[in-house]
């Protein structure tokens, strides 16, 4: 029995509301269709409501590793499931909790260790709100997502009006800290604008990014191609 090496992709976005669970979701239906045996995870979420689907949920049945949500090796759910539906780091606060980066690395570590043995395991690691988004005092999603390395980095942004801004402003801090994506992903995540199906070339005309993928437009297609750039 053959074991291949865990592969990482951690999915950030330019904010919240851009399409990252819709494209994590079929970044990893398409993991298990290509022979994958992925995991899903979403280790930081606001807006939980009780009895409600969680975006750590929808990874889960994704991934096909859990049909009510939990993670794999786990009895216990993720460790920050906050009630408000407004930034982490204020609704870790309102709930009387601080999140804690170490916290969140043993939950994935953990749910990492029972995956199978043998396959070709890739873990999908989904952040809460923006790369920037503030976890707690002097903490953001970058520092989780630099914790999480090695791993491939893959940023979404709406395919809509302000992304050109949103993109370069998220590029432009990542590279500041010596860490950019590896690639980048615009969705239809919003109402379609004046802008919409012309991001993708403007950010490359541009020279803002290489030209994203967009979803749902490129499908099957994008997705095997974008999970090579990602995985290879």
């Amino acid at each position: 029995m053959t074991t291949r090496p865990l592969r990482r992709v951690v999915v950030v976005g330019t904010g919240t509301g851009v399409g990252k669970t819709w494209l994590s979701c079929a970044l990893l239906r398409r993991l298990r269709a290509l022979g994958h045996a992925p995991l899903g995870l979403k280790p930081i979420e606001s807006g939980v409501s009780p009895g409600a689907d969680t975006d750590a949920r929808s990874l889960a049945l994704a991934a096909g590793h859990a049909e009510d949500g939990t993670a794999v090796s786990a009895t216990t759910a993720p460790p920050y499931r906050l009630a408000d539906p407004i930034s982490p780091h204020l609704a870790a606060r309102r709930a009387g909790v601080t999140i804690e980066l170490e916290a969140a690395l043993r939950y994935v570590q953990q749910q990492e260790s029972g995956m199978a043995p043998s396959g070709r395991p890739v873990a999908v690691i989904e952040s809460a709100g923006g790369l920037f988004s503030p976890l707690a005092p002097g903490m953001t999603n970058f520092d989780l997502a630099r914790a999480l390395d090695p791993a491939a980095w893959l940023l979404v942004a709406p395919d809509a009006l302000g992304v050109l801004h949103d993109v370069t402003a998220t590029l432009t801090a990542a590279r500041a800290l010596g860490r950019v994506p590896d690639a980048v992903a615009l969705c239809r995540a919003r109402p379609a604008d004046a802008s919409t199906g012309t991001n993708a070339d403007e950010l490359a005309r541009l020279a803002i990014s290489r030209k994203p993928w967009v979803f749902p437009d490129d499908g099957e297609a994008g997705l095997d191609a974008l999970l090579r750039s990602l995985l290879d």
